[in-house]
């Protein structure tokens, strides 16, 4: 099955050009002469029976992969859907799981995060070790209750939604956040101004090592936007892309999430005005209204072979009605080399995974409310 879809370039498209008190880095702001100007969807058809549950999908070694988080297993196919095998599924067993949030893979081993447990399974499949992550061992809590600070690992816990984790250089990463009632998101400037995004985590003993990354200044635009305070990251040799959610630019940050060289354009009629919140009771009354009718950037995706760069985003709807997610229609920037080549009408729940041959690969399963199987197109950039 495929889908045309047709670019629509806005001609004003605004770069956001921001002031880093703290540090200086290279903001570029570039849209090519030539444009693609339209993008062909080809569904994958997978032949497994056992595609019924709510995951996501991803490429490695020209393979798709489905992670399965309402069955915890993770399945194997080949690049044109056929079923190879079930690496992990669910149970008691050596190689088996009983449920996770997060997974990554290094290499030929495999990491589960369910809870604050990380489990580790060799390259036979075989639960090789178990980790349980550790905020608090070089931490006081009577510090943490009184004058909890930026920088202390102990006021962090694993930033559960949309969470991301990966391994590199033996050591284990997990995205952050703190709820310590005299500092966290809801009431204080200072959580968007110093706490930390990411922490880095010794694989052997589950002890913290170190919290990492800062939020871009645009978030101090705002007086609150908690149910923003999201971000996405792409892993690339020694540098990290990422992309936070009321973030027209697109950051490079080194090893140590420090942030290098942003570049980027504002999406197409996105729509941020953000309803601001400081209580506990706004934000759960206004999360939905925020999710389903705002603008904001999403998922990112560095392709090194070809210098280019994807990023999806929600535009918003004017219906102040409308709750459904699924309503707030998605668009994808394609860059090449830090210029924007591309802005197309992409489905909801689209990201791009990776590339095999001549075509890109994207996996439209995760999140999506309504579908209980695997979604994955392929395309290419003509």
């Amino acid at each position: 099955m495929k889908y045309l879809l047709v670019l629509v370039l806005a001609l004003n498209f605004l770069s956001c050009r921001q002031k880093f008190p703290d540090e200086k880095i290279k903001i570029s702001s570039s849209i090519a002469d030539d444009i693609v100007n339209s993008i062909i969807l080809e569904k994958i058809y997978f032949d497994s029976t056992n595609l019924f549950g709510k995951g996501n999908s991803f490429l490695l070694d020209d393979q798709l992969f489905f992670l399965d988080k309402l069955n915890s297993q993770l399945l194997r196919f080949d690049a044109e859907g056929h079923f190879i095998d079930a690496l992990i599924t669910k149970g008691e067993g050596p190689s088996e799981i009983q449920r996770f949030e997060s997974f990554a893979m290094n290499g030929d081993f495999k990491y589960f995060l369910s809870g604050y447990t990380i489990y580790e399974f060799d390259r036979n499949n075989e639960l090789s070790q178990r980790t349980i992550l550790d905020f608090y061992h070089n931490s006081s809590l009577k510090e943490i209750e009184s004058n909890p600070q930026p920088n202390d690992p102990g006021i962090y816990e694993v930033k559960y939604v949309n969470n991301e984790i990966f391994v590199r250089d033996g050591k284990f990463y997990t995205k952050i956040e703190t709820s310590n009632p005299k500092l966290n998101f809801l009431m204080h400037n200072k959580y968007y101004q110093e706490t930390a995004n990411y922490g880095e985590f010794d694989l052997k003993t589950g002890k913290i090592l170190r919290v990492l990354g800062k939020k871009p200044a645009i978030y101090l635009n705002y007086k609150h936007i908690p149910h923003f305070d999201f971000y996405y990251h792409d892993i690339a040799n020694e540098y990290i892309y990422l992309s936070f959610e009321p973030d027209s630019l697109i950051y490079i940050a080194d090893k140590d999430f420090n942030f290098k060289e942003a570049f980027g354009v504002s999406g197409v009629g996105m729509l941020q005005d953000y309803i601001q919140v400081n209580n506990l009771e706004d934000y759960d009354t206004y999360w939905r209204p925020n999710r389903a009718q705002k603008g904001f950037y999403r998922y990112i995706k560095y392709i090194p072979e070809d210098d280019m760069v994807f990023r999806t985003y929600t535009i918003g709807v004017s219906d102040r009605t409308s709750f459904d997610y699924g309503d707030n229609p998605q668009r994808m920037q394609i860059y090449k080399g830090k210029v924007l080549i591309g802005d197309v009408e992409v489905p909801n729940y689209f990201k791009v995974i990776g590339k095999i041959g001549d075509y890109y690969y994207a996996d439209g399963s995760d999140e999506n409310p309504d579908n209980e199987e695997i979604i994955v197109y392929k395309f290419k950039l003509e």
